[in-house]
């Protein structure tokens, strides 16, 4: 798993809560932002950035116990995701040949599924969970990708760095990797259909 990095997205304006909602305490008590790092760190990955942009201090202490790197994105304010991205793309060290790309508001990834990804990786092909039909998170993008993502326009979404690349589609049981955090009710909803973040939900 060292090979493999992971860009955790948590730079968003938590627009449609009132709290920052990465800062929400999960399952563990620790705050979604850190429970997401821990899964990547507990599957081997020694690379593991966290984009921080609404909140950045708050995030970093989230974090500080943790062996991870934050970098900011000072177009946070500005919603689009790509420059989270590619913040994140710039500062992954050289050895890397896949990088994850997880938004830190969906907390119910499970460890398994970053450990079948990498399992399933092949060099030129990128990879993402599928459920029910559904594709879901983290993707993992390969290597020989990183420049068509940092060359996108603003305004472009990450999704459009995909489009006529090998993309794999890998079929899995967990709802998790469809779910994200968008609202206090979602939040309160998911939390209560699981235990210990890794739940089937």
């Amino acid at each position: 798993m060292s090979k493999f990095a992971a860009i955790i997205l948590a730079a968003g304006l938590s627009s449609r809560m009132v709290e920052n909602k990465v800062l929400l305490p999960w399952h563990d008590g620790q705050p979604m932002v850190a429970h997401v790092a821990a899964k990547y760190l507990n599957a081997g990955l020694r690379d593991v950035l966290i984009v921080t942009g609404r909140d950045a201090a708050q995030v970093a202490e989230a974090v500080a116990g943790l062996d991870v790197r934050c970098v900011h994105n000072p177009d946070y304010a500005t919603g689009e995701i790509l420059s989270s991205v590619k913040i994140g793309l710039g500062a992954l060290s050289a050895g890397c040949v896949a990088v994850y790309i997880q938004p830190a508001d969906m907390p119910g990834v499970p460890a398994e599924v970053i450990r079948q990804l990498a399992a399933e990786h092949e060099a030129g092909w990128n990879l993402a969970p599928r459920f029910q039909g559904r594709r879901g998170h983290p993707v993992l993008l390969d290597r020989v990708y990183w420049q068509a993502m940092l060359e996108l326009p603003a305004g472009s979404k990450p999704r459009d760095a995909l489009r006529g690349t090998q993309l794999r589609l890998v079929d899995v049981e967990n709802e998790g990797v469809v779910l994200d955090v968008d609202t206090r009710e979602t939040y309160e909803r998911i939390l209560s259909r699981g235990s210990a973040g890794d739940m089937s939900i």
